[in-house]
């Protein structure tokens, strides 16, 4: 079989499988390009909740924001509460599902809910994922998006493999890299924004669809977790505790320790700081971060024995095993956040110009599947 063949076979391939899933991979592009800033606009949307220091004013004890969220939801035994290192600023807390914003100083609820801000991106992610599908339709609509992935990942490579000049010198690879001053008719104009645009933004849609697969099979899972000679870990199950009282040391305790242990280790410009309350028996989970979010390298768990105040355990992403500091590092490439606002910019612009490959495949596959076909049965 000779190159040309290939090259027609390869070429029918990828215009077919283009067109039976470009609408699900322009959902996914535009959707991503939606969620690009989402963490950023969400601070936003909760600043405006903050309040004016008062250095009079004694801010609520971290016990106290726990027995709030117990009187709101006396039958939930997971919280969540995230200090933000601002003055002033209102205290996100989690009660299992139900969440909340805090006045600092009296314990108020300033906001019940995760906010419009939140709700969008939530309903933008469920669309990413699922196609908005629910309930037992869920399923559906993570597969659809699952092998869509797949078959845009072909159509990269696929895509690449048409785009090889058939010299490679100067000339030919000016042409492949650079869009023309002029264009001949729109048709030229689609080909060459297909071809260049695709060009430049292959590597990182490739890393953002290779990374996606991890979402969805089990099999880039254990190909991941094997490259290391490791397995996939079980996901852990825990007991509901009996209460959500601290057992001997306060929690307030715990979070002053626990800002101690930052400023002494070079975490003092801490941009917030979770805690999640009886996860475990006996114990305090603090998660200080630098960032404002999905940035491991800059932030690390500190683990407290509720009857001693000791630290039990200290665990920073290089602290994990191979193959999660792997998945870790993948995670975070799917959405740029890996290299913070920067990475999150060049994801949300090649996940654009993904939508722009997809309406140019379209409109040169519609030029030859139907135009062209008519122009040849319309009699001279």
């Amino acid at each position: 079989m000779n190159v040309k063949i290939i090259k027609r076979w390869v070429f029918w391939a990828h215009l077919v499988t283009g067109l039976v899933t470009g609408l699900f991979v322009f959902c996914m592009s535009f959707t991503g390009v939606l969620l690009t800033y989402e963490r950023q606009i969400i601070e936003l949307s909760e600043m405006q909740y903050a309040v004016e220091p008062n250095a009079s004013a004694r801010r609520i004890s971290t016990d106290e924001v726990v027995d709030i969220l117990h009187q709101l939801h006396p039958n939930e035994h997971h919280i969540f509460i995230r200090w933000v290192n601002k003055e002033g600023a209102a205290i996100p807390a989690w009660s299992g599902k139900n969440n909340y914003l805090l006045h600092p100083y009296s314990g108020e609820v300033r906001r019940q809910g995760e906010g419009a801000a939140a709700a969008f991106f939530h309903q933008v992610t469920n669309l990413h994922r699922y196609l908005l599908l629910a309930g037992d339709s869920r399923a559906i609509g993570k597969n659809i998006t699952a092998y869509a992935n797949l078959v845009f990942l072909f159509l990269l490579l696929s895509g690449l493999y048409l785009w090889l000049p058939k010299r490679f010198n100067r000339t030919a690879l000016k042409h492949a890299f650079r869009l023309p001053k002029r264009y001949q008719n729109p048709q030229h104009r689609h080909r060459q924004w297909h071809l260049v645009f695709g060009i430049w933004c292959l590597l990182p849609l490739f890393i953002i669809a290779l990374t996606a697969t991890l979402f969805h099979f089990t099999w880039a899972n254990e190909a991941l977790y094997g490259a290391f000679g490791e397995s996939v870990p079980q996901r852990e199950t825990h007991q509901a505790p009996a209460d959500l009282q601290a057992d001997i040391v306060p929690y307030e305790s715990l979070f002053q320790s626990a800002i101690d242990h930052a400023n002494s280790n070079n975490y003092a410009d801490w941009y917030s700081m979770w805690l999640e309350v009886k996860e475990d028996e006996n114990e305090a989970r603090f998660y200080i971060d630098k960032s404002i979010g999905h940035r491991q390298e800059l932030a690390y768990s500190l683990y407290f024995d509720t009857r001693s105040g000791d630290i039990s355990k200290m665990l920073r992403k290089s602290d994990w095993s191979r193959a999660g500091q792997a998945w870790g590092t993948a995670r975070f490439l799917h959405t740029g956040e890996y290299f913070g606002v920067i990475g999150q910019t060049i994801a949300g612009a090649v996940s654009l110009v993904a939508c722009i490959l997809v309406y140019t495949g379209v409109l040169l596959a519609w030029r030859r599947l139907i135009i062209v076909p008519r122009q040849r049965n319309t009699p001279t």
